[in-house]
This record gives C-alpha cells, structure tokens and sequence, in this order.
C-alpha cells in the first residue's frame, strides 16, 4: 500500500511520469479552476483515488483570471460535473508574491467558505505566508476541517492549526538536513493529526531529491518520520491511512474514481 494525500496527475505527466502504483491511496490535487475534467481523463480508471479541486494563488498570475467570484463559479462548474472531496489547494505564497496580498486573501476566504458551503475539507498552500495564514485561522469564515500542505513553518504554526482541528502533511522536504524547523514540527504533530505526501512531481525526499518526484518517494518519508519520531512505520501508515479518511470524512472502504 501506498499513501500520497497530495499529488498533481497533470504536472507529473508532464515530467514523463505516466505509472502509478496499483496500490496507490491518495488524493490528486486541483490548482486550478476548470481543470477537473482534464485531471479525470489523466486518471487511471484502475486506481483508487481521492479528488479535490481548487484555485491556488498562482492563479493571480493568469491572463484570464477576473475575481475570486468568476473563480467560485468555475470550482462550481467542476463540482457539479465531476464532485470533488476537498476544496484546494489554496492558500498563501509569499516566496513568489502571487498577486497581491490582498487578492490572496481574497481567493483563499472565498474558498473557505465554498469549502464550509459544501460540507468539505480545505487544503491549505502556506509559503512563508505564517502571518496571513493565522490571520485567516482567527477569521469567523474558517469553519471548515482541512489539511495544512506541504507543511513547512514551526512548531507555532503547527500548534495553531492542531487549534483550528487541522490535519498536518509533510512532504519530502521534511527530509532536508537544513530544514531542522520542519522536523521538529513533524515531531510535534500527533500520531491522530498526521498525514504525508509527495507533492508530486515536487520536492522529492533524501535520496532522491533533484529527481521528478513520484508516490512511491513517501516510503521515504515515512522511514525519516519513522526515524525522527520513534515509532514503527507500519504504526505511521495505518494511522496516516485512518487520518485521510478521517479528515475526509469517509469510511474504510475507498472510493473508485470511474474516469469514462
């Protein structure tokens, strides 16, 4: 078995990754309004698998883009056509200073609240963005569970978001020898709160980092989790598992996506 709670079909093909593991758990990630059906047509009609769709803030960037509204009337669009089990990724970016601060907010609020709307979880993108995401942690629209993604701040922030009952993810950067902050969050997050992935095809972990990253790279990151927290991988994947579905709100039993 293996678990991904966060990898992107679309970019991975684009890298040349076309398999996926038969026994792949995990959930492919929209970053962008009205890409659901090309995300569908990606997906192997033999593997089980999870779906959200959602509008990162590098959709600030696009020609095409007008407002957060034309963007919930689009993830709309995608849900009633093909459903989705998470509202995201969508968040805060400081490191490439998408848009303006404000529009970032205003595209992330805005899916917030589709996401309480809809009875889903949210997935949150926060790039050296601490400040603005805790700032929407206080927000009264912030009803909604959720996952932080990718996670990659401190203790602080991770405590803040264990308030707000969120879900914590680490990818393969967890890995990094510099990324001491990282670590230590990863080992203060508890067993019934944690999730991994791959971000795939990015941030692949030691040893494979510099490579286009694949689902298979969590067992990876499990062994370094595994290492740093102290506890059996096998105790991590089955509680990882449990969190997923828990976080979703599904039972054991996972969904098929039928892509026809």
């Amino acid at each position: 078995m293996i678990l991904d709670s966060h990898f992107h079909v679309l970019s991975m093909k684009k890298r040349g990754i076309t398999n996926l593991p038969d026994d792949l758990i995990g959930m492919d990630i929209g970053t962008d309004a009205g890409d659901a059906e090309e995300r569908m047509k990606a997906l192997p009609h033999s593997f089980y698998i999870f779906f959200s769709i959602g509008s990162g803030p590098w959709v600030l960037e696009n020609s095409s883009y007008v407002s957060a509204e034309s963007e919930r009337e689009k993830l709309l669009k995608d849900f009633s056509e093909f459903g989705a089990d998470a509202i995201g990724e969508c968040g805060f970016d400081n490191h490439w200073g998408y848009g303006t601060k404000e529009k970032q907010k205003e595209l992330f609020m805005m899916q917030l609240e589709l996401a309480s709307e809809l009875d889903l979880p949210v997935i949150i993108h926060t790039r050296e963005a601490d400040a603005e995401t805790e700032d929407a942690f206080s927000s009264s629209a912030f009803r909604c569970r959720g996952i932080m993604h990718c996670f990659s701040s401190d203790t602080t922030l991770a405590r803040k978001a264990l308030d707000k009952g969120l879900y914590i993810s680490f990818a393969g950067n967890v890995t990094y020898k510099s990324n001491t902050a990282i670590q230590e969050a990863a080992k203060y997050v508890p067993l019934d709160r944690l999730l991994y992935e791959t971000d795939s095809p990015y941030l692949a972990p030691i040893p494979m980092r510099g490579k286009p990253c694949c689902p298979e790279y969590t067992e990876y990151t499990l062994d370094f989790l595994s290492a740093i927290r102290t506890e059996g991988r096998n105790t991590i994947k089955e509680a990882v598992k449990d969190n997923l579905f828990a976080v979703l709100q599904r039972d054991k039993t996972v969904r098929k996506f039928s892509c026809t």
